[in-house]
């Protein structure tokens, strides 16, 4: 079956953006994995930058262990995410280490450097993952006979760019029987409901995400959706391994 990482930037960032597809594609068999760019190691008011880290690790952990997945972290920090070739060096180290068919990332243009620059960071990776004389220090070289994987984008966060206007997505995929796996998954990162009514003003952290959800669905013609967009520059697979995967469960945006 295939092979699929979420590699996004924070924990939770899977959960709020993506979790409720990598369900429907954990029943379908796929084999999964989430990596993050940091442990969160800035989220708090109350705990230092090693305590908070730890904490937040075994949040991610906990959740990646509820899907099924495998878990990483590249160990960069929070507000410290950039794309330079010592990040991309650690970015292609995680994506060998777990050898996906599929990457998902988050939307080129988001809210926060950090998430768009996880985005490109990613991108690169994915390029970079096949090239042999790309070396790190796990991988010499690319595993023998490996491809660029295929590549998507999630929506951004609230599905908007900088100035509030909406990014649609190229299509939506149905989670509506799968949204309640997805605010378990969640709920595993109980350590940042606190800091995001602190900082950015949000409360009820998980019904915020299923409220996003709902209006995707509405967008899409059913209760809850997911948006995503496949990268189809030169060089990057162009089949649509997401979208014949899950079938009857995506809808194209009209």
């Amino acid at each position: 079956m295939p092979r699929l990482l979420a590699y996004f930037c924070h924990p939770d960032d899977v959960e709020m953006l993506v979790a409720g597809t990598l369900h429907a594609l954990k029943g379908l068999g796929w084999e999964l994995g989430i990596a993050t760019m940091t442990s969160g190691d800035r989220g708090s008011r109350d705990h230092t930058r090693e305590e908070i880290s730890q904490i937040r690790f075994q949040e991610a952990k906990a959740a990646a262990d509820f899907l099924g997945a495998g878990y990483a972290c590249t160990g960069l920090s929070d507000m410290e995410v950039f794309t330079n070739i010592e990040n991309l060096r650690k970015a292609v180290e995680v994506m060998r280490s777990f050898d996906p068919d599929v990457v998902l990332t988050h939307s080129p243009t988001d809210y926060m450097v950090d998430h768009e620059e996880t985005s490109r960071l990613v991108r690169d990776a994915a390029f970079t993952n096949a090239m042999p004389l790309f070396s790190t220090l796990q991988f010499p070289a690319a595993p023998i006979g490996r491809a660029t994987p295929v590549l998507y984008y999630s929506d951004p966060i609230e599905g908007l760019d900088h100035l509030g206007n909406r990014i649609f997505p190229q299509f939506y995929v149905d989670i509506s029987d799968q949204v309640e796996k997805k605010r378990r998954m969640l709920s595993c990162h109980s350590s940042q409901r606190e800091w995001l009514r602190s900082h950015h003003g949000l409360d009820e952290y998980i019904n915020q995400m299923t409220s996003w959800g709902e209006r995707y669905g509405r967008e899409a013609g059913c209760a809850y959706a997911e948006g995503f967009r496949q990268h189809l520059g030169h060089g990057y697979p162009h089949e649509p391994v997401l979208q014949t995967a899950l079938g009857p469960r995506v809808f194209a945006r009209k």
